[in-house]
């Protein structure tokens, strides 16, 4: 049987992690973590984000799970859109989805990178620092940090926390491993000094900053006796690490989070160490500096809310401010802890204990109502004048959001508190149009009464596997040799499954070249089935149509006269079956 079905998908990942993962991985809240998605009738509609779009045009199907765009073209299943989204590898696609659902997987993803050598380099350093800090010379590192920072050896192990000796041994190793000078400046371990290499952070406590994957790209080093015109220094931004790319502890917590639906977000990665480490898993660090764009796009990967909780000073509200602008545009859920007595989670557990702590994020506001209390606090609303000012900002931020209950409740708490005509304060609300939900129309692709046959038939194989069956038993050839390397595929995966998923299939065959033709295939309305049969007697009746073509063809090239005979009245007994698929 023709085809191009292959059982082998991808060798670095076990096929039943990739179904467990689509399975569990609801297509319409994946997207709806990146997209504001609608509903209307069976499917959702939002904004493309493939193309430049300003109405709804991202048809996503719960059904199905697939999502097509009848402007751009785009279509495909849960990993296709996080791929092209996040423009990842298929295997990192799967990964972030994993970590959506909360789904544990290990994946290798070292691949061969023209940087692996850096990767190397700093995975040998972290080690270096952890023996370190082990070894005898490590004593006074080590009771600093159990009795000053209050850390247990579990913590310290489990963070890696190492200790980089007061010489240049780690620029020595490096280079007899077979590294450059500048391959061990680049990596930023080390900087030149007039006798050669000097590792960068001697004498110094090591915390290995990790990428999203797990991996150590940088160091953050504190020191811990003596004086420093810097208490902190962190590796210089290189190939492997931008601090604008990377949440700290964000790889150890984003299962947690997804699973959880929140994510505590704090400043410096003690931070997020004693947070973790007194047993909420769900914390990661901006190591403080404003979230990106690339900061963002690993909060959204976890499909949860965001818990702000910066540093209890001036400068902690302004970043309280700053990320929850950006993450509120963004679509994301935003609350706010701010900590009295102490100022930061670090010293505020130590303190107060973690019960404490808990009930403070269980207390967390909204972010509109951080923003209203701020705007309160900073106005004297016993004069008119800046009661006045303090109202027309809050109208101000209602007109951003677009939570209709949210203005109403927020208007009629104005009108009761400062006794004012609630009629007065709507007027004052922009009247959002509607968003007209208008799926276009997906551009009309010229086909023969054949092809649309075709295209029926296959779409209703994928609807329900006894049509896959029907077709087995009932006809089991079409003429066209896409159409019918399609249907064959679509019969072995049955065969193979014992069951038909379409978002599964389109992973199998979308590396084929007839992929984006079974998108369009799916993303027309659902034919009906009661047609099938129908159809199969329009296909039947073509195949004898091309059957005869084929005859006519070899009969201009015969001379014998009984051959032509034979030929003939083949053409005729043919010309008579096909009378019966004829239309009434």
């Amino acid at each position: 049987m023709e085809g191009l079905f292959k059982v082998i998908y991808v060798a670095r990942i076990a096929e039943e992690d990739i179904n467990n993962i689509r399975s569990n991985a609801d297509i319409v809240s994946i997207i709806g973590s990146y997209i504001k998605l609608e509903a209307k009738g069976k499917n959702y509609f939002g904004i493309c984000p493939f193309h430049n779009d300003h109405n709804p045009s991202m048809s996503v199907s719960p059904d199905k799970q697939i999502y097509t765009c009848f402007v751009c073209g785009a279509s495909g299943n849960v990993f296709s859109f996080v791929q092209n989204y996040e423009n990842v590898s298929f295997i990192e696609a799967v990964k972030i989805i994993a970590d959506k659902i909360g789904y544990n997987i290990n994946i290798n993803i070292n691949e061969n990178r023209a940087n692996q050598k850096y990767y190397d380099m700093v995975s040998l350093a972290s080690k270096y620092f952890v023996n370190n800090l082990n070894g005898s010379g490590g004593d006074a590192a080590k009771k600093y940090l159990i009795n000053e920072r209050h850390l247990d050896e579990k913590t310290i192990e489990e963070f890696n926390i190492g200790l980089a000796s007061n010489n240049n041994n780690l620029s020595k190793l490096l280079k007899n491993k077979g590294y450059s000078d500048k391959e061990i400046i680049d990596a930023s371990l080390a900087s030149f000094g007039n006798t050669g290499l000097l590792d960068l952070f001697r004498g110094r406590i090591t915390f290995p900053i990790n990428n999203d994957k797990g991996e150590p790209v940088a160091f953050s080093a504190r020191i811990f006796n003596g004086e420093s015109d810097s208490k902190y220094i962190n590796s210089r931004e290189n190939i492997i690490f931008k601090k604008g790319n990377i949440l700290f502890n964000y790889d150890k917590c984003k299962t947690e989070a997804s699973k959880e639906k929140k994510v505590i977000l704090v400043e410096g990665q003690m931070d997020a160490i004693r947070v973790y480490s007194s047993g909420i898993k769900y914390v990661c660090a901006s190591l403080g500096t404003a979230l990106t764009d690339e900061h963002i796009k690993l909060l959204k990967r976890l499909n949860a809310k965001i818990i702000l909780c910066m540093d209890n000073d001036k400068a902690g509200e302004k970043s309280t401010l700053a990320n929850g602008e950006a993450l509120t545009k963004n679509n994301l859920e935003v609350l706010v802890v701010r900590l009295s007595g102490e100022k930061d989670p670090d010293s505020y557990i130590l303190k107060y204990g973690v019960d404490t702590y808990k009930d403070a994020i269980n207390s967390a506001i909204t972010y509109f109502d951080f923003k209203m209390n701020l705007l309160k606090s900073e106005s004297n609303l016993n004069k008119a004048d800046e009661l006045a000012n303090y109202i027309n900002s809050v109208i101000e931020e209602l007109n951003k959001s677009d939570d209709d209950i949210l203005k109403s409740v927020t208007i009629s708490k104005l009108a009761s508190e400062y006794n004012l005509d609630k009629k007065l304060l709507e007027s004052k609300l922009i009247k959002k149009e509607p968003v007209k939900i208008t799926p276009v129309k997906i551009n009309k692709r010229k086909l023969s009464r054949n092809e649309k046959s075709a295209e029926a038939l296959i779409n209703i194989m994928m609807s329900d596997p006894k049509y896959i069956k029907l077709y087995e038993k009932r006809l089991g050839y079409i003429p066209d040799k896409t159409y019918r390397l399609i249907a064959n595929d679509i019969l072995a995966y049955y065969k193979l499954h014992n069951a038909f998923n379409v978002a599964d299939f389109i992973s199998y065959t979308e590396s084929y070249p007839y992929s984006d033709l079974i998108l369009k295939i799916l993303s027309i309305e659902d034919y009906d089935p009661d047609d099938f049969e129908m159809l199969i007697k329009y296909i039947k009746k073509w195949d004898n149509e091309e059957k005869i073509k084929e005859l006519k063809e070899e009969i201009k090239k015969i001379t014998d006269i009984n051959e032509k005979e034979r030929i003939n009245d083949l053409i005729i007994k043919i010309k008579r079956g096909s009378e019966d698929y004829e239309e009434n």
